[in-house]
């Protein structure tokens, strides 16, 4: 798909932190292609605090995307990753390719809920960080170093399931760079192919420009102090 300079055909609502929205965002930076996020943190909160009854997807929290031409909305980010991977040539022809990416996009969501501890229901404790890097965070590491051994992800075309990798990992060991050594012992080649998608010229800008908005923050709230904590405590 080539650039597309026209109107954007999508809006997206999230919060002002990459994390879960750059799994939608980073599909359109990689094509080139215009996306409306311009939500506040406080429409945000609006939208998710109505009853479901009134909200025109019946969601609890953002992301969240509304497609510009019929109307419709969409919440939970695989479904809209899902949604628009079509749209922008992300989809395999293959119906178990797409299965198998899917699979992979729900192992990455997967690793987000582990990380924040469920939307930083709890916060990090010594014990469980530990053994949550020692083992929870490698053996993902590897399930995800395996997939692409097989080749479910990292052949041409780029799937969204390649996009998510790069959301995932690309992400973390960008705003977590003491993370970026665990990646390269359990899973150089998906170090390798995040390091390929994030090189693509658009993408490459739009997270730059991401970075100059919001520097290195990841999660946000006090979760992330939780982890920037532990990371820390590691390094001592």
């Amino acid at each position: 798909m080539s650039s597309n300079t026209s109107q954007p055909g999508f809006q997206l609502y999230y919060w002002p932190i990459p994390f879960r929205g750059c799994f939608v965002s980073y599909l359109f930076a990689y094509r080139d292609v215009p996306l409306l996020q311009e939500a506040s943190y406080e429409e945000n909160i609006s939208l998710m605090s109505r009853h479901p009854g009134e909200q025109d997807v019946p969601f609890m929290g953002p992301p969240v995307i509304r497609d510009l031409e019929s109307g419709r909305t969409l919440s939970q980010m695989p479904a809209i990753v899902f949604y628009v991977s079509r749209e922008l040539d992300f989809m395999p022809e293959d119906p178990f390719d797409v299965a198998m990416c899917m699979k992979i996009l729900m192992d990455c969501n997967d690793v987000l809920v582990e990380i924040c501890r469920n939307n930083g229901s709890t916060m990090w404790d010594r014990k469980e960080w530990v053994q949550f890097r020692s083992q929870r965070l490698p053996r993902w590491m590897q399930i995800f170093e395996e997939s692409l051994k097989r080749g479910h992800i990292g052949k041409e075309p780029v799937s969204f399931a390649d996009i998510g990798v790069f959301a995932l990992f690309g992400n973390m060991t960008r705003c977590l760079p003491e993370l970026e050594a665990d990646l390269l012992r359990h899973a150089p080649g998906i170090h390798r192919l995040c390091q390929r998608i994030g090189s693509q010229p658009s993408l490459a800008r739009y997270v730059a420009d991401e970075e100059q908005h919001y520097g290195k923050l990841y999660c946000g709230g006090q979760i992330e102090k939780s982890i920037r904590k532990m990371i820390e405590t590691d390094a001592v």
